[in-house]
């Protein structure tokens, strides 16, 4: 806080050191009350960062290997989840754009959903600094997320049973995937769920073998979408948080293959690079799973026959950036799509997934 100087001797003379006073006063008690808030914040954050049990998460019944459950070095929520964000139109995304140098760009890579008959965008670069939004789109509750430890998108519709649940980022992974949990009052039964098993992993929702249903969507660049889909609105950035959207913490973590948390089982011989691009579709009948890098490869539609085949009619791929395009309207009634790393796809469902365009 800047402390006013007198520009005259007589201003000290006729009283005017009673205001300096005041206002340093004041600035050692905004600092006070400052330190406090920060102080009384860190206090209440849950989960130290490296002891699962800080997190304070009903952990019975416990559906998954306890060792593949780890805290991530990030507390309970330190990723703020997205609850009722607002949309832009495109007019708005545009005027974005030209006040902050390029907001999205087209090479900007989006969660495209369309629901209810609307269609929205979520750019990669803004969810990985949120992980899930909680929206609304078209009537039907969904929820949005996104891990960039496994490049892994899928969108849930958040209805589960005669719940509508909000979720958040719990802080820990399984097999070094986002694991969710579902908020409640006081904190009191809330569950772990999986991003990529998509159920319930922990506590009382596991209990119940609770699951979500996976909706089809599409990754893309957003220029492609954008074409796609010129009705689309897109979530807006929190202005809050403009410096952290301009950064890419994981832009080093994708030139290697080393991985930061336990992955069980990976798969060996690896027949891609483990963070290969992977588009699967299916639901919990089965998987069909497409690496990038076989329909690069030509693609594998015209050696696949019956269902492989017609899921492989609805995927576009595009080298620029590289995407693969997902067409819900050509996919059959109830398809779920989801996009994620070769290591992280494979270790949550190596049993039941065919690998299509592979030996």
């Amino acid at each position: 806080m800047n402390v006013p100087v007198p520009a005259k001797i007589g201003f000290l003379r006729s009283g005017g050191w009673w205001v300096i006073a005041a206002v340093a006063l004041s600035g050692v008690a905004f600092a006070y009350y400052a330190l406090q808030i920060v102080t009384s914040q860190r206090s209440r954050a849950i989960g130290d960062g490296h002891d699962v049990t800080s997190y304070r998460f009903a952990l019975e019944p416990c559906l998954v290997p306890r060792d593949l459950l780890v805290a991530s070095g990030m507390v309970k929520d330190g990723l703020p989840a997205l609850v009722d964000p607002t949309a832009w139109t495109l007019a708005q995304a545009e005027a974005a754009s030209a006040a902050r140098s390029k907001f999205l760009v087209p090479a900007d890579r989006v969660i495209g959903v369309v629901a209810g008959g609307e269609a929205r965008a979520y750019p990669l670069r803004l969810l990985v600094w949120h992980e899930v939004a909680n929206d609304t789109l078209g009537g039907v509750p969904i929820a949005v997320t996104y891990s960039a430890l496994c490049d892994s998108a899928v969108v849930f519709r958040r209805s589960t049973g005669s719940r509508t649940p909000t979720f958040g980022v719990s802080g820990l992974l399984y097999d070094s995937d986002l694991v969710i949990y579902d908020r409640q009052p006081g904190g009191a039964g809330e569950s772990l769920w999986s991003q990529l098993l998509f159920k319930a992993i922990a506590g009382p929702a596991a209990a119940s073998a609770a699951t979500l249903e996976v909706l089809p969507m599409s990754v893309e660049a957003w220029g492609d979408w954008r074409r796609e889909h010129p009705e689309t609105t897109i979530l807006a950035l929190d202005p809050r948080m403009a410096q952290q959207y301009s950064r890419d913490p994981y832009a080093s973590y994708f030139g290697s293959e080393r991985l930061h948390f336990p992955v069980r089982p990976l798969p060996s011989p690896a027949l891609f690079p483990l963070k290969t691009p992977v588009v699967a579709l299916g639901g919990p009948a089965g998987w069909t799973a497409f690496p990038f890098k076989a329909l690069a490869n030509g693609g594998p539609a015209s050696a696949l026959k019956g269902s492989a085949r017609t899921l492989a009619a609805a995927l576009t791929y595009r080298p620029g950036v590289p995407t693969v395009a997902v067409d819900p309207v050509k996919l059959p009634a109830g398809t779920g799509v989801v996009y994620a790393s070769y290591f992280a796809w494979y270790a949550t469902h190596h049993a039941d997934t065919t690998w299509a365009g592979t030996p």
